[in-house]
C-alpha cells in the first residue's frame, strides 16, 4: 500500500510541475498581451509595415495637395487603402505628410488589437493570414482562460499530494521546490528569443514574452515564500516534540484505567489494614480486664 501510494504521489508531483511550467506560460503571454505593453512593440511593427508593404508614405505624398485642400472647409479627411480606412484629423494634415503617415500607422494598431475574430485560437491560428491575431485582445482573453483552468489544476493537484505524503509537512519543500524550478526557464526567455534571425519573428515573439521575467520573479518569490512556510512549519513540529519530551509526569491529565484501578487497591488495602489494626488493639484490651 505504502508503495502504490509514494507511486501515486511521484505522479501527482510531475502534473504539478507540468501544470506550473504552463500557467507561467499562459501567465506570460496574459500579460505580455496588456494593449499598454503591446502598443509600443506594435506600433513600430506596424508602421515599418505600412511603410514597406502598402506604401502609405507614397499615398500620402500623392494626396497631400487634396489633403489640405479639403480640410480648408472640413476637421478630417478619410481615404481608402488596401482594406483599411484612415481617418486623419486635420490638425495632423497642417503637420506635414510625415505625421500624417505616423499617425495613419498609429491608428492601425487599435483596429488590429480590438479586432473581433470569428474564430476560436487555434483555427484563427491555422486559417487566418494575418499574425497579427497573436498579439490582439482575443488571443489575450485567450491566454487568461488557460491560465485560470492551469491555476484550478494546480489547486487540485496540491489536495491530492496533500493526502498522499506520508509526513504532511514536507509538502510546502516538495511545492516550494517545483515552484522555484519552473521559474527558472522564464528568467532569460528574452535573451534567448534574441538569437532568432528573422527581424519580423523576433519583433512578435519579444512582443508576446516581454513580460517573461516578470513571471519569473512572481514564481520565484512564491516558491521561496512557501518554502520559508515549510521550515518554519518543521520547526514548531521540532518544538513541540522537545516540549512533550520534557514534559513531567504529573503535569500529564490523562490517567488511564489501570491507573484508577491500582489507586482503589491501595484505598481499600490501606482500609483493610486500619481495621485489624483496630480488631487487635481491642482484643488486647479484653485480655488485659480479664486478667485484672
Amino acid at each position: 500500500m505504502g508503495l502504490i501510494r509514494g507511486g501515486l504521489f511521484v505522479i501527482a508531483s510531475v502534473m504539478f510541475f507540468l501544470f506550473l511550467l504552463m500557467g507561467n506560460a499562459c501567465l506570460t503571454l496574459y500579460m505580455s498581451l496588456d494593449y499598454d505593453n503591446v502598443k509600443p512593440g506594435l506600433n513600430s511593427l506596424i508602421k515599418d509595415i505600412a511603410k514597406e508593404d502598402m506604401n502609405i508614405s507614397d499615398v500620402v505624398d500623392e494626396k497631400y495637395g487634396v489633403m489640405e485642400s479639403y480640410c480648408q472647409n472640413n476637421s478630417e479627411y478619410v481615404f481608402k487603402e488596401g482594406d483599411h480606412i484612415f481617418v486623419i484629423p486635420c490638425e495632423v494634415v497642417s503637420q506635414g505628410s510625415e505625421n500624417i503617415t505616423d499617425y495613419g500607422s498609429s491608428s492601425l494598431v487599435d483596429k488590429v488589437y480590438y479586432q473581433e475574430y470569428q474564430c476560436d485560437f487555434w483555427n484563427c491560428v491555422s486559417k487566418n493570414e494575418s499574425p497579427f491575431f497573436l498579439v490582439s485582445e482575443q488571443a489575450k482573453n485567450y491566454w487568461q482562460s488557460k491560465f485560470y483552468l492551469a491555476l484550478i489544476t494546480l489547486i487540485v493537484l496540491l489536495v491530492l499530494m496533500f493526502f498522499l505524503i506520508e509526513h504532511k509537512t514536507n509538502l510546502p519543500f516538495v511545492a516550494g521546490i517545483l515552484l522555484v524550478i519552473s521559474s527558472l526557464p522564464f528568467m532569460k526567455l528574452e535573451l534567448i528569443l534574441s538569437l532568432l534571425k528573422n527581424e519580423f519573428i523576433l519583433s512578435f515573439f519579444t512582443i508576446l514574452f516581454s513580460k517573461s521575467y516578470t513571471v519569473f520573479l512572481i514564481s520565484l518569490s512564491l516558491g521561496i515564500a512557501v518554502l520559508i512556510v515549510g521550515i518554519a512549519l518543521k520547526l514548531f513540529s521540532i518544538g513541540f516534540k522537545i516540549s512533550h519530551l520534557f514534559k513531567k509526569p504529573e503535569q500529564t491529565s490523562e490517567i488511564s484505567e489501570n491507573d484508577v484501578k491500582e489507586i482503589v487497591k491501595e484505598e481499600v488495602s490501606k482500609n483493610e489494614i486500619k481495621q485489624a489494626v483496630k480488631e487487635e488493639i481491642s482484643k488486647l484490651k479484653k485480655k488485659s480486664i480479664k486478667k485484672k
